[in-house]
């Protein structure tokens, strides 16, 4: 399967540079929303990367995935608990989910320093 964690989240990085640039003002809304949404709360934002390498998963975003899983390694997250979260996924999407758990651990492997 030809998938590459770094280099999908390079083009990501760099198209979202271009819009950036294209509609600042929704950006920056965007950008304020995710921060407000993904820091420490009632759930420390640790577990909220979690929660959205979950939904990634489900979802099946080739690109969340990487940059969820970036933010997991970043947290603290283990591999194993981050393939164990993502069984709960498969839980939810069914069995065709388990094709982008494979793209979760192609991600750590890639990713972890």
């Amino acid at each position: 399967m030809l998938y590459e964690s770094k280099s999908t989240l390079d083009e990501f990085k760099k198209r979202m540079v271009n819009i950036r640039q294209a509609i600042p003002d929704e950006y920056a809304a965007f950008i304020q929303e995710k921060s407000v949404v993904t820091k420490d709360g009632k759930i420390p934002e640790k577990t909220k990367w979690l929660l959205l390498l979950i939904a990634s998963v489900t979802q099946k975003c080739p690109v969340c995935i990487p940059r969820a899983v970036e933010h997991c390694l970043e947290s603290g997250w283990t591999k194993e608990e981050m393939l164990e979260a993502c069984m709960v996924a498969v839980l939810v999407g069914g069995s065709s989910v388990m094709t982008f758990v494979t793209l979760v651990d192609q991600a750590i492997e890639e990713l972890q320093k």
